[in-house]
């Protein structure tokens, strides 16, 4: 009696975090499964959906028994702890994290396929892709957000430069997992997304950066992303702007580990960053109009302090040397209001 094959690991796990996009599953999943190969596994990590999701997925999996997988949640816990349960499940070599009311690009995935097995791009640690924005009801993007990049630097061959890793995603900000692939072997084991936090994809990406070897950014859209009310950048809080304020705290001792060296205007780029977060934060939290939003002020510059490689008098002055008299004034304005 001869004993079934064993079947081959997955060469890409797609998680997929559910919660409360019914509406929209069918579509994003139909978008990846009408060009994955056996090889693609999907992750659907049902956290604790109170609509149909779990049905549908359910029918899915009936169609797709050895591609998808279905992981519920007791209780609901947020968009980081669904990915990081996703994480843990993944058996993939790879690992992207796709926003279940989001659609891919048609020709994805066999295109990475071809580039993670292709000789000259072989044993890629991260694959960055760009992506379009369209608005919920509609198919096609506005021309300016048909092509979004996601990336300022060189594209569509290997690299290894870390500081070019960074800078090109700093100078872009646009950080969400769903542009990101990540060879799961390269992916740090004490690294997850904070588990309540919003603006977690901040809080992950750059630190996952640091200790990519070999990278590149594919100039693409690969991904269709649907703006929908109530997005979090529509409907901050206090709390999310606390997270948000918070989300790179810990870089400049990131950027100091071994190894690691950056040159002078590449610390200028991140710091200003930095910077152009603590000023849009600073604004919309005193629009909120509380009683703790000078408490919140000083917090935001302490964390603003803990985030930028540069201190911020010192970039002040380097505002002031090179003439960015705007940058100067809005950055002094707030650091004052705040400490004040």
């Amino acid at each position: 009696m001869t004993s079934m094959p064993a079947q081959a690991a997955p060469w890409l796990s797609l998680i997929l975090p559910v919660y409360k996009v019914e509406a929209y599953l069918q579509a994003c999943a139909d978008s990846i499964l009408q060009q994955a190969d056996e090889g693609v596994e999907l992750i659907f990590v049902d956290d604790a959906s109170p609509d149909a999701s779990s049905a549908l997925i359910e029918a899915l999996q009936a169609r797709h028994p050895q591609q998808i997988r279905l992981i519920r949640h007791a209780q609901n816990q947020g968009l980081s702890a669904a990915r990081n349960t996703g994480l843990a499940a993944a058996q993939g070599s790879y690992v992207w994290c796709v926003d279940p009311d989001d659609l891919m690009e048609p020709g994805v995935l066999p295109r990475l396929k071809a580039l993670i097995e292709g000789p000259a791009t072989q044993g890629l640690d991260l694959l960055l892709c760009d992506f379009r924005s369209f608005d919920d009801g509609q198919t096609q993007s506005k021309p300016k957000y048909a092509h979004v990049s996601t990336f300022a630097g060189p594209s569509n061959s290997l690299q290894t430069d870390t500081e070019a890793l960074l800078t090109g995603m700093f100078a872009q900000g646009q950080f969400h997992a769903w542009t990101k692939i990540v060879r799961r072997a390269a992916w740090p084991q004490d690294l997850r997304f904070p588990v309540g936090k919003a603006f977690e994809d901040l809080a992950v990406y750059p630190r996952l950066a640091l200790t990519a070897q070999r990278w590149m950014h594919v100039n693409e859209v690969w991904m269709a992303y649907r703006q929908r009310p109530g997005s979090i950048l529509s409907s901050l809080n206090a709390s999310k702007l606390e997270d948000w304020m918070s989300a790179l705290v810990g870089l400049p001792k990131a950027l100091r580990a071994p190894g690691l060296s950056f040159s002078p205007q590449g610390l200028l780029l991140i710091a200003h960053f930095c910077a152009r977060t603590f000023v849009r934060v600073c604004k919309r939290r005193t629009k909120l109009r509380d009683a703790d939003a000078g408490k919140a002020l000083k917090r935001f510059a302490r964390q603003f302090a803990a985030s930028s490689p540069i201190a911020p008098q010192e970039l002040l002055r380097s505002y002031l040397k090179t003439g960015r008299l705007l940058r100067f004034l809005q950055l002094r304005y707030w650091l004052n209001r705040a400490t004040g």
